[in-house]
């Protein structure tokens, strides 16, 4: 299976998951497209699970959702089932569920944090796919796409096990942060690969 170049972000270590999952016996029997929808499952409980301040919940519904976002890809891939229904279907569920999840912080950091997070995540998802209209790459680039904000959202929830809510009141600001930086660095990789498109 062809390894992409390694780049900022968390989103290249799908690989080193990809390797362990492919190990599941009659994993190939499994249909990409259903395990896609089945990740809107854990993105959305991940959501409910913030929102209800049930750290270790969120910890583990984001690690399954991290799991058969990896996996979806794997068997599409790796089995030849990919197909222009799973492009779609392997975005829908994280689309739709990485907004609830960032509205989930609104009791810790009141409504102009989480209407700015929300803005900004939904930017670094459309830049992020942008470039396709132009005849470039998905750019997966950045600290924070969607990876590494759900990384840092898992890790951010093991401290609030221990230190409470208010531990959002700093990692939101810095989650926007990243996405300013990923926005820049996603618009500046699209720029620069479709003035070289022929």
């Amino acid at each position: 299976m062809k390894k992409e170049k390694i780049d900022i972000g968390l989103y290249q270590a799908k690989y080193f998951l990809r390797d362990i999952l492919v190990k599941i016996p009659g994993i190939s029997k499994l249909s990409p497209n259903l395990i896609s929808l089945l990740a809107i499952i854990p993105g959305i409980a991940a959501a409910y699970f913030i929102f209800k301040s049930m750290w270790l919940a969120t910890i583990l519904a984001i690690a399954l959702r991290m799991i058969l976002n990896t996996l979806d890809g794997l068997i599409a891939e790796g089995f030849n089932k990919t197909s222009k229904l799973g492009a779609y279907l392997n975005k829908l569920p994280g689309e739709i569920t990485d907004i609830l999840i960032v509205i989930a912080f609104q009791p810790y950091v009141g409504w102009i944090w989480t209407i700015t997070i929300v803005t900004l995540t939904s930017w670094v998802q459309m830049l992020g796919l942008l470039g396709l209209a132009a005849g470039g790459k998905t750019q997966s680039v950045g600290p924070c796409g969607q990876t590494d904000r759900l990384a840092i959202i898992g890790i951010s929830s093991i401290f609030a096990l221990y230190q409470g809510n208010q531990v959002w009141l700093t990692m939101v600001p810095i989650i926007c942060a990243g996405c300013v930086v990923t926005i820049l660095l996603r618009v500046y990789r699209s720029i620069k690969e479709i003035k070289e498109l022929k």
